[in-house]
């Protein structure tokens, strides 16, 4: 989990700060109007207020169930399963960072809030998340604001979206369709034509796609050579996997790194 320490006012944070100094309650207005879910936070960790998309997207019914209930610096899940106690830390210190691809714990919230029902139900999802503070008087913190940007979503069949998941968790370890069945508690066989049924790809496909994906996004990395960018992507360098590369891209790497810089 990469942290990242911002030192500059964002266009949002300088928008959300002025509304707050021109009128507190204009500033929940406004953040109601955004359509990314926004979460507001006092010094002490308790929820002040939640967006109408911030509820939407934790499928929660009603913000009296999270408003001065939920305190983010109290909660295991948050701090400890997740791993986020010291991104949390740093932010109610009055940081302003980000911290990317983090799973929302949306079957602890079924458990603890009343839920609405999805059709068809969103069995997993990963925010960027950026956090920083709301300056009061005297220098001192009046409120901690964490936006949420969608990354990733599974929705759907259950055993293809948790295999969906599990393909882009692992996307840099070797392909195991028998590790893959077991997981999602299927046969080789049943697993793979429902993946197929459900995407119209074959698992292995599916992996190969992502790591296609990686690689290209490391391949832009100028401080890299192609080999090195392979290597980072758990592949070596050779004829073979250069040949799969340009059958999906339709260039050679060293051809798509000239493109892209």
């Amino acid at each position: 989990m990469i942290i990242t320490s911002y030192g500059k006012d964002s266009s949002v944070e300088k928008s959300l700060q002025s509304a707050f100094i021109e009128n507190e309650q204009y500033l929940f207005q406004l953040v109601d109007l955004f359509p990314l879910p926004i979460e507001i936070f006092a010094p002490d960790g308790t929820t002040v207020f939640g967006n109408r998309a911030a509820l939407e997207m934790c499928n929660v019914m009603g913000l009296d169930q999270v408003v001065g209930v939920y305190n983010i610096l109290e909660d295991p899940v948050v701090n400890d399963i997740l791993g986020l106690r010291e991104y949390v830390s740093r932010a109610f210190k009055g940081e302003t960072l980000s911290v990317s691809d983090v799973r929302v714990p949306l079957e602890d919230m079924a458990g603890r809030y009343e839920t609405r029902e999805d059709d068809p139900p969103i069995n997993s999802l990963y925010n960027d998340i950026i956090s920083f503070p709301i300056w009061g008087g005297n220098n001192a913190i009046a409120y901690i604001v964490n936006i949420f940007i969608t990354t990733r979503i599974y929705q759907g069949q259950t055993e293809v979206t948790k295999a969906k998941e599990y393909i882009e968790e692992h996307w840099i370890e070797k392909f195991n369709l028998d590790e893959l069945a077991r997981f999602v508690n299927l046969s080789k066989y049943h697993f793979s034509h429902l993946f197929k049924k459900h995407t119209g790809t074959t698992p292995y496909s599916y992996y190969q796609d992502i790591k296609v994906e990686k690689l290209k996004e490391t391949l832009r990395d100028k401080n890299l050579s192609v080999s090195e960018a392979f290597d980072a992507c758990g592949l070596h360098y050779n004829g073979h996997q250069a040949q799969l590369f340009k059958k999906r891209t339709g260039l050679t790497p060293s051809e798509y790194r000239r493109a892209e810089i």
